[in-house]
């Protein structure tokens, strides 16, 4: 069943150098994420992603391929790639994930 969200309105988890808000649906999930800038995270997943950088730069790796965005720019991860995120100024992003990655839906963090 569909819904209407603000995102302001979310719950958000706040973590060390980020928060995040998560939407979750039955086939994909919208997560809403705030960076400080020099936080960084290296990491996989077997969930399909894709990240659009609102706001600020990044350093984006995906696998042995890596490169510098800005706001506006987009990128697709697919399963299981390792990749990683260094925020090079305060960065806000808008990733879905198909399906949903369990661990990022609220309850479920470990």
């Amino acid at each position: 069943m569909g819904g209407f969200y603000d995102l302001q309105e979310v719950d958000y988890k706040q973590l060390e150098g980020y928060k995040r808000r998560v939407i979750v649906g039955e086939n994909l999930m919208l997560v809403y994420v705030e960076r400080d800038a020099g936080s960084t995270t290296e990491h996989s997943h077997p969930n399909e992603q894709m990240i659009y950088l609102l706001e600020g730069r990044a350093r984006f790796r995906l696998g042995d391929e890596e490169r510098e965005i800005k706001a506006g720019q987009a990128i697709h991860v697919e399963p299981d790639l390792v990749h990683q995120v260094d925020a090079l100024t305060p960065i806000r992003y808008i990733g879905i994930y198909s399906p949903p990655r369990e661990a990022l839906i609220p309850g479920n963090e470990g």
